[in-house]
């Protein structure tokens, strides 16, 4: 959902810049926006979200060398570049990793590991259902975790 966001973010910043630097001709001052801007680009390129908008941006600066007027578009240039950069790194943000660990006992188990038991136990039951959502419950004093898949609720539980 955030990485829809970024993309129409940066789309709407595209077609800002488009618009802008249709009016504007070849110049000094767009020729470094566009290099700016093509930097960005580049950079948001990283994200598959943004590779459509930094295409479309891509068009718009090759249109803004042929442009009139020279400040409106440096200005919007920059304006999507900032834009760019902004949603490049919103898309690395989303990207984060984070991995939990519970120990008790003398014992350690990450969180993966024990989402990996129940899926591979609610196989084992039979179920081909997909696996929309899964509530895990730790006991570590009875080395237990009870689950619920789907919302069903019926008491299920591996042992760590």
């Amino acid at each position: 959902m955030a990485t829809k966001k970024i993309a129409e973010t940066a789309k709407k910043a595209a077609k800002t810049a488009e618009k802008a630097i249709t009016k504007a001709k070849e110049s000094e001052a767009v020729k470094k926006a566009a290099n700016t801007a093509s930097k960005a680009i580049s950079k948001a390129k990283e994200s598959e979200a943004v590779k459509k908008a930094a295409n479309t941006a891509s068009k718009a600066i090759s249109k803004a060398k042929e442009s009139e007027t020279v400040k409106k578009a440096a200005s919007t240039a920059k304006k999507a570049a900032s834009t760019a950069k902004k949603a490049a790194s919103s898309a690395k943000k989303a990207t984060e990793k984070v991995t939990a660990y519970v120990e008790f006992g003398g014992k350690q188990i990450s969180t993966a590991e024990i989402a990996d038991k129940v899926r591979a136990a609610y196989k084992a039951e039979g179920n081909k259902a997909v696996i929309k959502s899964i509530e895990i419950y730790v006991k570590p004093e009875e080395n237990t975790a009870y689950y619920v898949v789907n919302g069903n609720a019926e008491g299920k539980k591996i042992d760590l």
